[in-house]
């Protein structure tokens, strides 16, 4: 599932060579809307609408988590490259620990405190030391983006313990759908006429792969496999990135992106790998919860 999503950089910028970054996301959460609604559905014989006290709540997530996170990541690889755009997303399990920390919804440590200033250096080694002029690129879009969705997270929590990851999966998508409703009305073209087959092909693929797969296979991989698996899933998805922008793109790997890359990693490592007498942090398996992403 998090091998699927690290196709989606590369893949993407295919896509956006007709496809705008609004469309896209218009696609991307009617398709997986519509899934998770059928299967839902098939699986539980109803999709029964959150209690009152929580559909507020459940929108403000959705604004968060699905319309904005996607929408922000959109617009920054289209600005970007994907290189950049997957090496990004490495940020987000980095970015959850501080916001969960902030919330005071986890306890600081040593080690969390190390991680999230690693990650911070390599931001300022990706982006250059002159920050808001090295951020004037996609690069800012895709810090919204998994600022937006670590918030979403860690806000998150309450409900999933109220509710199925599938039910609020789908509920999730399915408040993003008026959002995605205002796109056509500002004259988007929903399907541009000068997309050709590998752009068509690329959305089909965006839809069914980093979206819906993903979010379906972290539903069933959260309940089978340790934390530190995923973890290290999310490290292996910028080389898998990297090396498709690479080989479909012809894009190439610069230091600052190496270095950045290594950085983050001992962050992940620090903060979020096990602990003495193997005990695993919350964090990690919060931060890959099957909302994600991108």
């Amino acid at each position: 599932m998090q091998l699927a999503f690290a196709t989606f950089p590369a893949t993407g910028r295919i896509a956006l060579g007709s496809y705008s970054p609004y469309a896209m996301s218009f696609w991307r959460v009617t398709g997986a809307a519509v899934f998770f609604s059928a299967f839902l559905l098939v699986r539980e014989g109803r999709v029964p609408l959150p209690e009152r006290g929580t559909r507020w709540k459940v929108l403000w997530l959705s604004l968060l988590g699905i319309s904005l996170n996607q929408m922000l990541f959109l617009v920054g690889l289209s600005l970007s490259s994907a290189v950049r755009g997957g090496l990004f997303v490495m940020f987000i399990p980095i970015l959850t620990t501080a916001w969960a920390v902030l919330r005071k919804a986890e306890a600081l440590n040593t080690r969390k405190a190390a991680g999230v200033l690693l990650a911070a250096i390599g931001i300022l080694v990706l982006t250059g030391v002159d920050l808001v002029r090295g951020l004037g690129t996609g690069d800012l879009f895709f810090l919204l983006n998994g600022a937006c969705y670590s918030i979403y997270l860690v806000e998150a929590r309450p409900l999933l313990r109220r509710y199925s990851s599938l039910y609020m999966v789908t509920w999730v998508f399915l408040a993003a759908l008026p959002v995605m409703a205002i796109i056509p009305l500002c004259g988007v073209k929903l399907v541009p006429a000068e997309a050709g087959a590998a752009g068509h092909s690329a959305m089909l693929w965006i839809i069914l792969g980093p979206t819906i797969w993903s979010y379906l296979g972290n539903i069933i991989a959260l309940r089978h496999l340790p934390a530190s698996a995923t973890a290290i899933a999310i490290c292996a998805q910028p080389l898998i990135a990297a090396l498709l922008a690479v080989l479909l793109l012809g894009e190439k790997v610069h230091w600052r992106e190496g270095v950045t890359f290594v950085l983050v990693v001992a962050g992940i490592w620090l903060a979020m790998m096990p602990k003495r007498h193997g005990r695993t942090a919350k964090s990690v398996a919060d931060a890959e919860e099957p909302m994600a992403r991108r």
